[in-house]
């Protein structure tokens, strides 16, 4: 049975897909938006349970000022929805070299020596210190673009800093951000995306979970006109002769000229349109990207308040920053290092209807494989990792545990991504942003067939996580829009 035509349909509610979805209907175009769950939001879903609400996974975004989510909520009129916070402090632990855990300074604008001292930097490093922080600030946009085939690894290694300063620039800064080991990291990727976060502050969160922005966006999808189908899985896009002509999802057909994937480059390719529709070379393109890395963690339901006033955190070493190597022989959690670096995040410090009063719930994050065919078994190894590491930090924390969930790859690509290559479909964020994927070589929104275009974090756009999606979604808006009004001005 086919349903009345539209002129776009976009595959997934994601912030990615919400974003193009809401910002077309906007613009005047008819467009119906599709999602297998039960509300918008991907990756960086809301949640709830009893009292408590939440993001399914910890998710921090930046930066604070001028950011996507007031730019689209804005022309959308849907400002007023949606209750963003920026705290403007932030958790970071450092391990000192008498193996105490010390809190950064907690200064909106601190001191740059504070924060040497906190890295334990020394005096005469100082210096070196400041110009690399200074280039990392103020570098042009034009010589960014010019680190493309570099890594962040090899740009740091131009500077002499110390051991303190550079697991600083890599654990809480990039390797939160790109979930990708630095010695891959494009340096341009890192640099532009870092910048912004030092000059425009990190740490914005919504009340009831940053989800609830991409289920105003949404909303607004249906406020202007087009339609919105919760709880419906695309099985397919139908493709005729080289042009996209719709959907299948659940035994019905939706019919358009243009079908827009939130779903991932590889499950849209391999799985939705299938190989038999591209030319050879763009399938085995398309093989050879390589996903970020997974996180897994676990939501600490808490009867008391132990982390207190900070939103968000990362406990990090000198010896934390992943490299390739590290990982190769981590991934199978039989070498795991003493210490890894973990994220966390607290939503009651944010919002304090986010957990009855005087309890808590902390998530928390480390890197993981991002296979998810995992056994509960493998998942329990990193689970562990992360109690040891919270509970040397917060002692108080594992005797006030009412309720420990681990989360993991599997629930990941349950609810956001199919698993079409062996080991993939529970990554962090979607591709990651290493050399030959970032930058100028960022994959083209657009596709070889006609009126079949992606959006979100494999194309177009570029920053951290959720800001990434929306910044593809703002850009791929305005390339469809375009490709739309050709059509319609050309086409009888």
């Amino acid at each position: 049975m086919a349903t009345n035509g539209y002129d776009a349909i976009i595959v997934g509610a994601g912030f990615g897909g919400a974003t193009t979805a809401a910002l077309m209907a906007k613009r005047g175009m008819k467009v119906l938006l599709l999602e297998q769950n039960a509300k918008a939001g991907g990756k960086a879903m809301a949640f709830s349970k009893g009292a408590y609400t939440y993001t399914a996974w910890m998710v921090c975004c930046a930066p604070t000022v001028d950011n996507h989510f007031e730019t689209v909520l804005n022309e959308l009129g849907m400002r007023e929805r949606v209750e963003l916070v920026a705290p403007g402090i932030q958790g970071s632990t450092f391990k000192n070299s008498k193996g105490e855990w010390v809190v950064g300074p907690q200064d909106p604008t601190p001191d740059p020596n504070n924060i040497f001292d906190w890295l334990e930097v020394p005096e005469e490093a100082r210096a070196d210190a400041l110009t690399l922080l200074a280039d990392l600030t103020l570098m042009p946009p034009e010589e960014i673009a010019k680190l493309d085939d570099i890594s962040y690894a090899e740009w740091l290694g131009r500077y002499k800093i110390n051991k303190g300063l550079y697991s600083f620039l890599i654990g809480p800064v990039a390797d939160g951000c790109f979930m990708v080991p630095v010695d891959a990291l494009a340096a341009s990727e890192a640099v532009g995306t870092i910048q912004q976060v030092f000059l425009r502050g990190g740490g914005v969160f919504a009340k009831g979970g940053i989800g609830t922005v991409a289920e105003a966006f949404a909303e607004s999808v249906k406020i202007n006109g087009g339609d919105v189908i919760m709880k419906t899985k695309v099985d397919r896009i139908i493709v005729d002769n080289g042009q996209v002509t719709g959907v299948m999802a659940d035994g019905k057909t939706y019919n358009a000229p243009i079908v827009i994937s939130n779903a991932g480059i590889q499950p849209t390719v391999l799985k939705l349109v299938g190989e038999q529709h591209f030319d050879k070379s763009y399938v085995n393109y398309v093989k050879g990207l390589v996903p970020t890395l997974a996180m897994i963690g676990v939501r600490y339901f808490l009867n008391k308040e132990v982390i207190t006033k900070v939103p968000y955190g990362t406990l990090f070493t000198t010896e934390t920053p992943w490299t390739m190597e590290r990982w190769i022989k981590a991934k199978d959690g039989k070498n795991m290092p003493e210490d890894i670096t973990v994220w966390y995040e607290v939503p009651s410090n944010y919002d304090p209807k986010a957990a009855p009063p005087g309890h808590q719930i902390v998530l928390t994050g480390i890197w993981s494989p991002c296979d998810p065919e995992m056994s509960t078994e493998q998942h329990e190894i990193w689970w562990k990792k992360i109690d040891e590491m919270m509970f040397k930090v917060f002692p108080a924390m594992e005797a006030a545990i009412e309720l420990r969930e681990g989360y993991s790859t599997t629930d990941v690509s349950k609810l956001t991504r199919d698993s079409v290559l062996p080991g993939l479909g529970g990554e962090c964020i979607g591709l990651s942003q290493v050399i030959g994927q970032a930058g100028a070589y960022k994959p083209s929104a657009k596709t070889p067939i006609q009126g079949l275009f992606y959006v979100g974090c494999d194309a177009a756009g570029t920053g951290i996580g959720v800001h990434q999606a929306i910044d593809s979604g703002m850009k791929v808006a305005k390339i469809v829009q375009q490709y739309h009004l050709m059509h319609e001005a050309t086409i009888s």
